[in-house]
């Protein structure tokens, strides 16, 4: 998986999972709009502004007359492997990030 989509498809997941339990919750609630925004808030981790850290492994791969793009590795303890042979490099790198989002708030 390309590391942009895998980018993409982690921080709509975490929206879309807030969203869908604050549809189904039955008592309480789950990023209320209560929340604020002041420093402290926000430093502690109570509001609905969050950094979602992302640790991935990735590999960089170049074939020969094709672009190189960056993509999520994936470990399979057990599992065989196959590689043809082309003229291809690659190396794995870790990247360490975080990405502020707004989480949505629940309507009153």
């Amino acid at each position: 998986m390309e590391l942009r989509t895998f980018i993409k498809t982690a921080l709509l997941d975490i929206v879309g999972g807030v969203t869908d339990a604050q549809d189904e919750i039955k008592s309480g609630q789950i990023v209320p709009n209560s929340i604020n925004k002041s420093y402290k808030a926000v430093e502690l981790g109570i509001s609905e502004l969050q950094a979602v850290d992302f640790e991935v492994s990735v590999s960089a791969e170049e074939t020969s007359g094709t672009e190189g793009k960056l993509g999520v590795v994936t470990a399979f303890i057990g599992a065989g492997a196959s590689r043809k042979s082309t003229n291809e490099s690659s190396n794995t790198s870790k990247l360490k990030f975080s990405i502020p989002i707004q989480l949505p708030k629940m309507d009153d």
